[in-house]
């Protein structure tokens, strides 16, 4: 294991080599999607273990930090929370803002250092997401609409990477981000579902949606670039999603939040005017 010269110090708590069963947590504790993320890193998935808790991790060049996404803690909160406080390794958690994510966020405050803190949009899916939507998200897709768009659910789709990283080259950004085609064919194993939004002129915006029981997550999304897309392709495809993670028995979903922390960013209001409440999600580092 990648982290085998720092082991915990910590009487009772260890790293092992591993994944969590095939049934437990949400998302982003599904093992496909964690061997994803764990080649798409080039780290190693390994779970940390203390009492009757649990948290998976990927572990690389001596450091320890949560999967990319909306992570939840397995078993007993407090045991985690502990085990977190105790290693010996630099470290990096960020956590789910529902749930016992939620839950363990607040244990770990004041107990490590916080990095950041960002706002998380979720819509819950009590009702029809429309509903939440404010007037002008409901007028663009109502405008997306009157101008020919269509929505299609379904299956992941191969060029869904591609469209996905020339967004991400458009807007400059981290390697981090230019997710490949085997992560996204990773996505699928873990059960993600694609919404597509199509124009005259082809597909116009897509989006990756990861639900698992009650969870789910808005999770890579990209418009094409030209010829411009319809006004409001990106917002019909939220609703179909959201309305598709209803149906599968998802109670909210975690939209995300923005570029950035600034309260004004573009994305972050995008995603604010379709949601129902946006919490705040902190990161825990120890540095490394």
């Amino acid at each position: 294991m990648t982290v085998s010269a720092g082991r915990p110090s910590a009487a009772g708590v260890r790293l092992r080599d591993g994944l969590p069963g095939a049934d437990e947590g949400g998302p982003f504790e599904h093992p496909a999607y964690l061997r994803a993320s764990a080649e798409h890193e080039g780290t190693e998935t390994v779970l940390l273990e203390a009492g009757d808790g649990r948290l998976a991790l990927l572990a690389g060049a001596g450091t320890l930090h949560t999967v990319y996404g909306y992570p939840q803690p397995l078993g007993v909160t407090a045991d985690v929370a502990d085990a977190l406080v105790a290693i010996d390794l630099p470290l990096r958690v960020a956590l789910s803002p529902l749930g016992v994510g939620a839950e363990l966020a607040e244990a770990l405050r004041g107990r490590l250092p916080l990095a950041d803190e960002r706002a998380i949009c979720v819509t819950d899916l009590d009702s029809d997401p429309q509903d939440a939507f404010d007037p002008a998200a409901r007028s663009m897709v109502r405008r997306a609409l009157r101008e020919g768009s269509r929505a299609e659910i379904g299956a992941v789709q191969p060029a869904f990477g591609r469209l996905y990283r020339h967004a991400m080259d458009a807007m400059g950004a981290a390697d981090l981000y230019r997710f490949s085609d085997a992560y996204v064919a990773g996505l699928a194993q873990a059960g993600a579902f694609q919404v597509t939004v199509s124009d005259a002129d082809g597909v116009a915006a897509a989006a990756l949606f990861l639900t698992r029981g009650r969870e789910a997550t808005y999770h890579l999304s990209a418009r094409r670039d030209e010829p411009r897309p319809v006004p409001g392709a990106a917002n019909l495809v939220l609703l179909e999603g959201l309305r598709e993670c209803a149906r599968r028995g998802a109670e909210a979903c975690i939209l995300g939040g923005g570029r950035s922390g600034d309260p004004k960013d573009a994305l972050l209001r995008f995603k604010s005017g379709m949601s129902t409440r946006t919490l705040t999600r902190p990161t825990f580092s120890t540095g490394g």
